[in-house]
């Protein structure tokens, strides 16, 4: 189909045209997911595809044949750098997120389905090697901030228990401290605050965990960090992102643990220091 076509699905609603089948059409549409042009891929492929979810005309063996292909993304140009791999892999993270999301609110798939979605984010987030986050005449990637995103979807109640949830923090933090050429300049610090903030809003988490969790994020030493590029950037999204998390507990007073968060991570931020 031409872009057209899929345009005027847009207009209208969102309607599968007459003579077409979501069986037909899902196939063309995720294809677009890995498209340079961001109207392709983001307008008609994820647009398009995230509003079929909302509609709830796609059934449910479709969405998860569609699911067994958005993780299989995931790991298509795995550790690839600054290639054009990136789009699909990063747009598939954003529709599962979708994907999760419409199931905690209307729930249909088997938590053993998140709980394999899971898996893949965590590896995903590991081991995605482009940090890049709008990219000139392509549009957004984003793969660090789509995979967050997923990930607080992953952090519902549907989806995962303590031993998850502590697994998402620890994810978070050891993608954030990981030395790199690229300081995270979209808001993708933010983002991945905001998976660890739907760990917190789920109150499984005891205290010595989050003490333990917060500790890590000071180990090894980032003492004499500014003499390593890489281990500089580090040391700058990991502290960017518990200011982010800081900021989060300063107003998030309605949360059981809140107080006790807060005075923690004020006193590693305290000590997080490169001097």
């Amino acid at each position: 189909m031409d872009k057209q076509f899929w345009l005027d699905i847009r207009e209208n609603q969102y309607a599968v045209p007459e003579g077409h089948s979501i069986e037909d059409l899902l196939d063309e549409l995720l294809s677009f997911l890995g498209s340079t042009d961001p109207e392709l891929r983001d307008v008609i492929g994820y647009e398009t595809s995230a509003n079929w979810l909302k509609l709830e005309v796609i059934p449910l063996e479709l969405i998860r044949l569609c699911i067994s292909r958005l993780t299989g993304n995931l790991e298509e140009g795995i550790g690839e750098r600054d290639t054009d791999t990136v789009f699909l892999r990063s747009f598939s993270a954003l529709l599962l997120a979708e994907t999760v999301h419409h199931d905690n609110k209307v729930p249909a798939l088997e938590k053993d389905d998140a709980l394999a979605i899971l898996e893949k984010a965590l590896t995903y987030l590991k081991n995605e090697r482009d940090p890049r986050g709008y990219v000139s005449g392509k549009g957004w990637a984003h793969a660090p901030a789509h995979t967050a995103d997923l990930l607080y979807t992953l952090a519902s109640p549907r989806a995962t228990g303590q031993a998850e949830l502590e697994r998402i923090l620890y994810a978070v933090t050891a993608k954030l401290a990981k030395p790199t050429d690229w300081i995270y300049c979209h808001g993708e610090d933010d983002r991945l605050m905001q998976a660890a903030a739907g760990v917190v809003q789920r109150n499984l988490l005891d205290e010595n965990t989050y003490s333990q969790w917060l500790a890590s994020c000071l180990e090894p030493s980032w003492k004499g960090s500014y003499e390593d590029p890489a281990q500089n950037n580090a040391f700058f999204n990991t502290r960017n992102f518990l200011r982010g998390f800081y900021l989060y507990l300063h107003e998030a007073k309605d949360l059981p643990i809140r107080d006790f968060l807060f005075k923690e991570t004020g006193n590693t931020l305290r000590k997080f220091r490169q001097f």
